[in-house]
């Protein structure tokens, strides 16, 4: 009954007056937050993931995204760094993720203290209600509209772990009821400030309780239960973009009778007969780049069919038979004529031709990544949450710093996405044991060929400077 009130209150939230939507073009985007936002002990973490979306999947939406996030933040915290961050000005929209170092866990230690403590409980809880009615009031004064707004449940799921719980897991238990209640209060407060509302708790909570019938500790959160990794951190972006209403698939083909269905892209020079297909190709987007770590966390949350989608679907194939797919004369894999009835997604094949160019902008991406938590622990030590020995200055020079490096990893991302989508592309459906013309495999446009070399040489200098830091990151 929880759960359904509960989703009544979220619907409302998500689809009333002050409806979540897409970023919009021009816009810069600050997300204020702990250590779930900051991430640092993950190379991957929701803003990334984000930005890589939406510069792939709406290029024509230019967007700056900023992890304003430090760990072991606040609420209090946060207001005082959304003064003193220089990253934290100019906002156009700020997301809010905070609630998990608010809590006091030594009042949920075990059942006595628990028990004795309401009064002191009750009273931490309100501070966090009170801190964080003040920091979205503070946004409004400073211009910040409502429906600019967003704040966010906690990330960690509020299921035990183990049905069978014993007195080693009292603590988890008794905590995660205090977690719940840090969530209750957002959605309270969202509701009360007409505030977008973007809900993490609960699908992370029913999607462990789903995982732990498999593994007995699920695979979203860290050891200490209560960080998401590096999977977590992919299905954060994965809910964000979903309540955003942003999910959008890179393009849709279909073939029926010999005539075209396509969304998003431009299909041209249609050849349709027994036994092939050829055709030419121009979507109005790329799939987001996948490296392995999202390879990995779709092996248990069946996430990419969900985030990444280029469609191809054949009606008239035979079904039993298995079809080649060619895209510029080079395979990228085989399908039945079932599967082509159904729909093929080749927006995660390594070997797609555009999977590869993303590949390139989210190394890049990774590129950003690097210099943003190099600036972040900046801001982190100039905080108590860190040493709290970075100087004003310091902290200034830094954010030069990183400003012009993100400058330059946004405009570098924009300008080959927008290369990208101009280039027109030969696929061609074969069924095996079946002779398709030279034609089927022709190269349509520029050297396809040279061009993909170059882009992916630039890709492989990248990948070796994101090695370079993550090595000297663990020295």
């Amino acid at each position: 009954m929880r759960r359904l009130l509960l989703g009544i209150l979220i619907l409302g939230l998500l689809t009333g007056k002050n409806e979540n939507q897409a970023f919009q073009n021009g816009e810069t985007v600050g997300f204020m937050g702990d250590s779930i936002t900051h991430a640092e002990y993950s190379e991957i973490n929701y803003t990334h993931v984000l930005y890589n979306y939406y510069v792939t999947h709406m290029p024509e939406v230019e967007i700056e995204l900023r992890n304003l996030g430090v760990g072991g933040a606040t609420v209090l915290n946060g207001i005082e760094l959304y003064k003193k961050d220089p990253a934290a000005a100019g906002l156009d929209r700020v997301v809010l993720e905070y609630g998990i170092n608010g809590l006091k866990r030594n009042l949920y230690e075990n059942t006595e203290i628990y028990e004795e403590s309401r009064e002191e409980r009750e009273e931490n809880l309100e501070e966090y209600r009170e801190n964080l009615a003040v920091f979205l009031k503070m946004l409004e004064e400073d211009g910040i509209k409502c429906d600019e707004i967003y704040t966010t449940t906690l990330a960690v799921p509020c299921n035990k772990y183990q049905e069978d719980a014993g007195d080693s897991d009292e603590l988890q238990s008794l905590v995660q009821k205090g977690y719940q209640s840090v969530s209750d209060i957002t959605r309270e407060v969202a509701e009360e400030q007409q505030v977008g509302l973007i809900e993490f708790q609960e699908p992370l909570t029913e999607l462990a309780e789903t995982l732990s019938e498999r593994e007995p500790k699920g695979s979203i959160m860290q050891q200490d239960l209560l960080h998401v990794n590096t999977d977590g951190q992919i299905y954060l972006a994965y809910l964000f973009l979903q309540q955003q209403g942003a999910l959008r698939d890179v393009s849709s083909v279909e073939f029926e009778k010999g005539k075209i269905y396509s969304e998003d892209a431009h299909v041209s020079n249609l050849h349709y007969k027994d036994g092939y297909i050829y055709y030419d190709y121009r979507s109005e987007r790329l799939p987001m780049g996948v490296s392995d770590e999202y390879y990995e966390a779709d092996a248990s949350l069946d996430i990419l069919d969900k985030l990444n989608r280029e469609i191809i679907q054949v009606q008239d194939l035979q079904a039993d038979a298995v079809y080649d797919i060619y895209i510029n004369g080079e395979r990228i894999g085989s399908y039945s004529g079932k599967e082509f009835a159904e729909g093929v997604n080749i927006a995660n094949v390594r070997e797609n031709p555009a999977q590869r160019f993303a590949a390139v902008v989210e190394q890049m991406n990774r590129g950003r990544r690097a210099a943003e938590l190099a600036y972040r622990k900046k801001v982190q030590d100039f905080t108590d949450c860190g040493s709290g020995e970075v100087t004003e200055d310091e902290l200034l020079k830094a954010y030069e710093i990183w400003k012009e490096e993100d400058t330059t990893y946004r405009k570098n991302m924009y300008e080959l996405v927008s290369e990208e989508i101009q280039v027109t592309e030969r696929i061609a459906i074969v069924q095996q044991g079946v002779e398709a013309p030279e034609a089927a495999f022709r190269i349509p446009g520029r050297n396809y060929k040279k061009a993909a070399a170059a882009v992916l040489a630039v890709g492989a200098v990248l990948g070796s400077l994101f090695y370079y830091w993550r090595k000297k990151k663990k020295q």
